[in-house]
Protein backbone atom coordinates (compact mmCIF):
# COMPACT_ATOMS: atom_id res chain seq x y z
CA UNK A 1 0.00 0.00 0.00
CA UNK A 2 1.34 3.44 -0.96
CA UNK A 3 -0.58 5.23 1.79
CA UNK A 4 1.51 6.89 4.48
CA UNK A 5 0.77 8.80 7.64
CA UNK A 6 2.26 12.27 7.30
CA UNK A 7 0.99 13.45 10.67
CA UNK A 8 -1.12 11.95 13.43
CA UNK A 9 -2.65 15.25 14.51
CA UNK A 10 -3.87 16.36 17.90
CA UNK A 11 -7.12 16.23 19.80
CA UNK A 12 -10.56 14.73 19.26
CA UNK A 13 -12.21 15.46 16.97
CA UNK A 14 -9.65 16.64 14.42
CA UNK A 15 -9.54 17.47 10.76
CA UNK A 16 -8.45 14.95 8.13
CA UNK A 17 -6.35 16.01 5.15
CA UNK A 18 -5.97 13.55 2.26
CA UNK A 19 -3.37 14.24 -0.46
CA UNK A 20 -2.98 12.25 -3.68
CA UNK A 21 0.06 11.84 -5.95
CA UNK A 22 2.08 13.56 -3.27
CA UNK A 23 5.43 12.01 -2.37
CA UNK A 24 7.17 11.87 0.97
CA UNK A 25 9.53 14.74 0.10
CA UNK A 26 6.60 17.10 0.61
CA UNK A 27 5.71 15.84 4.10
CA UNK A 28 7.57 18.57 6.04
CA UNK A 29 5.92 21.27 3.92
CA UNK A 30 2.48 19.75 4.46
CA UNK A 31 3.02 19.69 8.21
CA UNK A 32 4.17 23.28 8.08
CA UNK A 33 1.20 24.36 5.96
CA UNK A 34 -1.46 22.83 8.21
CA UNK A 35 0.18 23.00 11.61
CA UNK A 36 0.12 20.16 14.18
CA UNK A 37 -3.64 19.74 14.65
CA UNK A 38 -4.96 17.85 11.58
CA UNK A 39 -4.39 14.21 10.73
CA UNK A 40 -2.66 14.11 7.34
CA UNK A 41 -2.61 11.03 5.10
CA UNK A 42 -0.95 11.02 1.68
CA UNK A 43 -0.61 8.63 -1.23
CA UNK A 44 2.25 8.88 -3.71
CA UNK A 45 0.22 7.38 -6.55
CA UNK A 46 -2.79 8.72 -8.44
CA UNK A 47 -5.05 5.69 -8.19
CA UNK A 48 -5.59 3.76 -5.01
CA UNK A 49 -7.82 3.17 -1.98
CA UNK A 50 -11.11 4.99 -1.77
CA UNK A 51 -12.81 6.55 1.24
CA UNK A 52 -13.50 3.45 3.29
CA UNK A 53 -9.89 2.28 3.21
CA UNK A 54 -8.57 5.81 3.67
CA UNK A 55 -10.63 6.28 6.82
CA UNK A 56 -9.69 2.87 8.16
CA UNK A 57 -6.02 3.67 7.58
CA UNK A 58 -6.37 6.94 9.51
CA UNK A 59 -8.20 5.11 12.27
CA UNK A 60 -5.64 2.31 12.57
CA UNK A 61 -2.49 4.39 12.16
CA UNK A 62 -3.48 7.67 13.81
CA UNK A 63 -6.27 6.67 16.18
CA UNK A 64 -8.66 9.02 14.36
CA UNK A 65 -12.14 8.51 15.79
CA UNK A 66 -13.94 11.74 14.90
CA UNK A 67 -13.57 13.99 11.85
CA UNK A 68 -14.27 17.70 12.28
CA UNK A 69 -13.36 18.72 8.73
CA UNK A 70 -12.15 17.10 5.52
CA UNK A 71 -9.72 18.48 2.94
CA UNK A 72 -8.89 16.74 -0.35
CA UNK A 73 -5.72 17.63 -2.23
CA UNK A 74 -4.86 16.35 -5.68
CA UNK A 75 -1.76 17.08 -7.72
CA UNK A 76 -1.72 16.32 -11.46
CA UNK A 77 -3.37 12.92 -12.03
CA UNK A 78 -4.07 12.77 -8.29
CA UNK A 79 -6.99 15.10 -9.00
CA UNK A 80 -8.71 12.15 -10.65
CA UNK A 81 -8.86 10.44 -7.24
CA UNK A 82 -10.53 13.56 -5.87
CA UNK A 83 -12.98 13.39 -8.77
CA UNK A 84 -13.63 9.68 -8.12
CA UNK A 85 -14.32 10.38 -4.44
CA UNK A 86 -16.75 13.16 -5.36
CA UNK A 87 -18.49 10.87 -7.86
CA UNK A 88 -18.78 8.27 -5.08
CA UNK A 89 -20.65 10.75 -2.89
CA UNK A 90 -17.86 12.10 -0.66
CA UNK A 91 -18.14 15.83 0.02
CA UNK A 92 -15.21 17.67 1.60
CA UNK A 93 -15.04 21.05 3.31
CA UNK A 94 -12.08 22.13 1.16
CA UNK A 95 -10.45 21.10 -2.12
CA UNK A 96 -7.10 21.87 -3.72
CA UNK A 97 -6.76 20.77 -7.35
CA UNK A 98 -3.21 21.51 -8.48
CA UNK A 99 -2.74 21.45 -12.26
CA UNK A 100 -4.70 18.24 -12.58
CA UNK A 101 -8.19 18.98 -13.90
CA UNK A 102 -7.56 17.08 -17.12
CA UNK A 103 -10.30 15.34 -19.09
CA UNK A 104 -10.47 13.13 -22.15
CA UNK A 105 -10.28 14.63 -25.63
CA UNK A 106 -12.78 15.89 -26.40
CA UNK A 107 -14.02 16.26 -22.80
CA UNK A 108 -17.05 14.22 -21.83
CA UNK A 109 -19.91 16.08 -20.16
CA UNK A 110 -19.63 14.23 -16.85
CA UNK A 111 -15.95 15.19 -16.61
CA UNK A 112 -16.98 18.84 -16.63
CA UNK A 113 -20.30 18.56 -14.77
CA UNK A 114 -18.82 17.42 -11.44
CA UNK A 115 -16.40 20.35 -11.41
CA UNK A 116 -19.07 22.79 -12.51
CA UNK A 117 -21.25 21.71 -9.60
CA UNK A 118 -18.32 21.92 -7.20
CA UNK A 119 -17.52 25.42 -8.47
CA UNK A 120 -21.14 26.44 -7.99
CA UNK A 121 -21.07 25.26 -4.36
CA UNK A 122 -17.85 27.20 -3.81
CA UNK A 123 -19.28 30.37 -5.30
CA UNK A 124 -22.13 30.05 -2.80
CA UNK A 125 -19.67 29.57 0.07
CA UNK A 126 -20.74 25.99 0.79
CA UNK A 127 -17.23 24.62 0.28
CA UNK A 128 -13.77 25.92 -0.56
CA UNK A 129 -12.34 25.11 -3.99
CA UNK A 130 -8.84 26.21 -4.98
CA UNK A 131 -7.78 25.11 -8.47
CA UNK A 132 -4.61 25.89 -10.36
CA UNK A 133 -3.46 25.49 -13.92
CA UNK A 134 -0.42 26.05 -16.07
CA UNK A 135 -0.65 26.84 -19.79
CA UNK A 136 0.53 23.47 -21.06
CA UNK A 137 -1.76 22.80 -24.00
CA UNK A 138 0.45 20.32 -25.87
CA UNK A 139 -1.60 17.50 -24.39
CA UNK A 140 -4.44 18.40 -26.74
CA UNK A 141 -2.20 17.85 -29.79
CA UNK A 142 -0.93 14.39 -28.93
CA UNK A 143 -1.69 11.55 -31.36
CA UNK A 144 -5.23 10.26 -31.60
CA UNK A 145 -6.10 8.14 -28.58
CA UNK A 146 -3.44 9.79 -26.42
CA UNK A 147 -4.62 13.41 -26.39
CA UNK A 148 -6.50 14.86 -23.44
CA UNK A 149 -7.98 18.21 -22.48
CA UNK A 150 -5.62 20.58 -20.70
CA UNK A 151 -6.21 21.77 -17.15
CA UNK A 152 -6.86 25.33 -18.30
CA UNK A 153 -9.47 24.24 -20.83
CA UNK A 154 -11.38 22.17 -18.28
CA UNK A 155 -11.34 25.00 -15.75
CA UNK A 156 -12.63 27.41 -18.39
CA UNK A 157 -15.49 25.06 -19.18
CA UNK A 158 -16.32 24.40 -15.52
CA UNK A 159 -16.11 27.99 -14.24
CA UNK A 160 -17.10 30.04 -17.29
CA UNK A 161 -14.02 32.23 -16.75
CA UNK A 162 -11.72 33.14 -19.66
CA UNK A 163 -8.45 32.31 -17.87
CA UNK A 164 -6.55 33.47 -20.93
CA UNK A 165 -3.70 35.17 -19.06
CA UNK A 166 -1.28 33.87 -16.48
CA UNK A 167 1.56 35.06 -14.26
CA UNK A 168 4.82 33.55 -12.93
CA UNK A 169 4.90 31.31 -9.90
CA UNK A 170 5.46 34.15 -7.45
CA UNK A 171 2.80 36.36 -9.10
CA UNK A 172 0.06 34.16 -10.59
CA UNK A 173 -3.09 35.78 -11.86
CA UNK A 174 -5.96 35.02 -9.49
CA UNK A 175 -9.65 34.85 -10.35
CA UNK A 176 -12.13 34.31 -7.54
CA UNK A 177 -15.77 34.53 -6.56
CA UNK A 178 -17.04 33.54 -3.13
CA UNK A 179 -14.93 30.58 -2.02
CA UNK A 180 -13.92 29.62 -5.57
CA UNK A 181 -10.33 30.48 -6.43
CA UNK A 182 -8.41 29.79 -9.66
CA UNK A 183 -4.69 30.50 -9.81
CA UNK A 184 -3.29 30.87 -13.34
CA UNK A 185 0.43 30.17 -13.74
CA UNK A 186 2.48 30.97 -16.81
CA UNK A 187 4.36 28.15 -18.52
CA UNK A 188 5.58 26.99 -21.88
CA UNK A 189 3.32 24.88 -24.05
CA UNK A 190 5.46 21.95 -22.86
CA UNK A 191 6.96 22.75 -19.46
CA UNK A 192 7.82 19.96 -17.04
CA UNK A 193 9.49 22.35 -14.59
CA UNK A 194 6.37 24.49 -14.28
CA UNK A 195 4.25 21.40 -13.64
CA UNK A 196 6.68 20.10 -11.00
CA UNK A 197 6.62 23.49 -9.25
CA UNK A 198 2.90 23.03 -8.73
CA UNK A 199 3.68 20.20 -6.32
CA UNK A 200 6.86 21.45 -4.69
CA UNK A 201 5.80 25.06 -4.16
CA UNK A 202 2.15 25.67 -4.99
CA UNK A 203 0.51 22.84 -3.02
CA UNK A 204 2.06 23.85 0.34
CA UNK A 205 1.66 27.59 -0.35
CA UNK A 206 -2.05 27.39 -1.17
CA UNK A 207 -2.70 24.84 1.57
CA UNK A 208 -1.39 27.33 4.11
CA UNK A 209 -3.11 30.31 2.50
CA UNK A 210 -6.56 28.82 1.99
CA UNK A 211 -7.19 25.27 3.23
CA UNK A 212 -5.76 25.55 6.74
CA UNK A 213 -8.41 27.92 8.08
CA UNK A 214 -11.23 25.86 6.54
CA UNK A 215 -10.40 22.58 8.23
CA UNK A 216 -8.70 23.39 11.52
CA UNK A 217 -10.63 22.92 14.76
CA UNK A 218 -11.83 24.61 16.86
CA UNK A 219 -12.91 27.09 14.21
CA UNK A 220 -14.17 24.42 11.83
CA UNK A 221 -15.80 22.39 14.58
CA UNK A 222 -17.73 25.47 15.71
CA UNK A 223 -18.95 26.32 12.20
CA UNK A 224 -19.57 22.83 10.87
CA UNK A 225 -23.14 21.80 10.01
CA UNK A 226 -24.15 19.27 12.65
CA UNK A 227 -21.94 17.37 15.11
CA UNK A 228 -18.52 15.90 14.52
CA UNK A 229 -18.70 12.53 12.83
CA UNK A 230 -17.70 9.34 14.71
CA UNK A 231 -15.37 7.05 12.78
CA UNK A 232 -17.25 3.88 13.57
CA UNK A 233 -19.40 2.97 10.58
CA UNK A 234 -17.65 3.86 7.34
CA UNK A 235 -20.79 4.06 5.21
CA UNK A 236 -22.49 6.42 7.63
CA UNK A 237 -19.35 8.58 7.85
CA UNK A 238 -19.12 9.03 4.09
CA UNK A 239 -22.79 9.91 3.94
CA UNK A 240 -22.49 12.52 6.68
CA UNK A 241 -19.39 14.05 5.11
CA UNK A 242 -21.56 14.66 2.06
CA UNK A 243 -23.60 17.25 3.93
CA UNK A 244 -22.55 20.80 3.04
CA UNK A 245 -20.99 22.99 5.69
CA UNK A 246 -22.26 26.48 6.41
CA UNK A 247 -21.01 29.42 4.43
CA UNK A 248 -17.81 31.01 5.72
Amino acid sequence: MALRLVQTGEGHPRALVLAFLVGGDLDPKLRGAFGPRPCIVADNVAKGPMMGELLEFAHQRAGLREVSGLALIGYSAGCQRVRALWMAGVRANAYLLADGTHASWPPEEWQIAWLRELASDARAGKTLVVATHTMQTYVENLPKGKAFASTVRVLRMATGWRLDRAGPRDRPLVTHEGALWVYSYASGRIDAAAHAAQLVHVVPELSARHLRRWVLPPEMAAKQEGPAVPLGIIGVLVSLLGRPSRAR
